[in-house]
């Protein structure tokens, strides 16, 4: 039996009792709707439909008697409407407060899950963006690798067709990325820096060179030496 019967026969007791020692209580019609009334504005009558709708058969059998001329009668229907009114009042208030703080809870987990679900399509488009780049990068590196690799074909060709100078002499005006990009020499501006540090006891300042000077022109590089030599080159020019 649930708590709201139990609570319901005790004071339905209370009232046989209570009626029947003073049988010339006041009629509690008007009260008995006015608890009707705060029932309905309680939400009572879409929370518990069941039970209001019980509620207002109770007060209908009181006007009945009322009209009846049974006055003890339809004060004891309206004092037992009045009982069952108070306890679907606050059940009515109880309920609707658990709904409230179910429906604020359902909301706070929507909007966890919609942060969760941005958070992790974020994290997928960095990842895909990330992939990408690396994509990218190594794409770029293959296609610089092939470059390179033909550079590499093209002046081993050179140099096999052509007696490669291991000496410059420098003319009037001239520079060490000027010398670089010579056919004869390494045919790549960017590998000046190759030059200048084969020379460093004649070359203080990369900048200045003086006509006549006999340049060394290194040979037999590899890949790692004309990389640091145009990462060099780069960095200096971007100063």
């Amino acid at each position: 039996m649930s708590l709201f019967a139990k609570t319901l026969i005790s004071c339905l007791m209370w009232c046989a009792l209570l009626t029947g020692c003073a049988p010339g209580i006041p009629l509690l019609r008007e009260d008995s709707l006015l608890m009707v009334e705060r029932v309905r504005q309680a939400g009572g009558g879409e929370l518990f439909p069941s039970q209001f709708k019980d509620l207002i058969s109770t007060v209908d059998s009181g006007e009945e008697s009322y009209l009846r001329g049974e006055i003890a009668a339809a004060d004891d229907y309206f004092r037992f409407a009045m009982i069952k009114a108070e306890l679907l009042e606050s059940a009515s208030v109880q309920e609707a407060k658990r709904r409230e703080e179910a429906a604020r809870a359902e909301a706070e987990r929507k909007v966890r899950e919609d942060k969760e679900r941005e958070a992790r399509r974020r994290r997928e488009e960095e990842l895909a963006a990330a992939e990408a780049a690396a994509a990218a990068k190594a794409a770029e590196e293959a296609r610089a690798e092939q470059s390179e690799a033909r550079r590499r074909a093209e002046r081993a060709r050179y140099e096999k067709a052509h007696d490669m100078p291991t000496r410059h002499t420098v003319k009037r005006g001239e520079t060490l990325p000027q010398i670089a990009a010579l056919p004869e020499v390494y045919g790549d501006s960017s590998l000046w820096p190759l030059l200048y540090r084969a020379n460093r006891d004649q070359i203080r300042d990369p900048k200045v060179l003086w006509p006549g000077q006999q340049l060394k022109i290194p040979r037999n590089l590899d890949r790692n030496d004309y990389n640091e030599a145009r990462r060099y080159s780069s960095e200096r020019s971007g100063r």
